[in-house]
């Protein structure tokens, strides 16, 4: 069993966990707060070209298959009418998940 984590550990690189995968956004410039997780972290897709732009609060559990952009799609409209790129981007803010505050919880 040993073996076939470290294989798989080898193979993922830093979307082996959740952990790695939190060092390596920080690492590049995401803001991540304290206990965060990343179910699957290979299947979730995080815009590395604006890495500043992302924030991510405390106690947020993201699922497989979630995908953060700081960009949008818009330059291809654009390009389409006019010819030019105009691309666009903002920052993505998760805020914090205090569900001891939720009614529903």
């Amino acid at each position: 069993m040993l073996l076939k984590e470290l294989v798989k550990k080898v193979v993922k690189g830093y979307l082996y966990n959740s952990e790695t995968y939190i060092r390596h956004l920080r690492e590049i410039g995401c803001s991540i707060g304290e206990d965060v997780t990343f179910y699957n972290p290979s299947t979730n897709e995080i815009d590395e070209t604006r890495p500043w732009l992302i924030s991510i609060g405390n106690h947020v559990n993201i699922t497989r298959g979630v995908t953060i952009v700081t960009h949008g799609y818009d330059w291809a409209v654009m390009k389409a009418l006019y010819g030019d790129v105009l691309g666009s981007s903002g920052a993505v803010t998760i805020e914090y998940n205090d569900s001891k505050r939720c009614p529903h919880w």
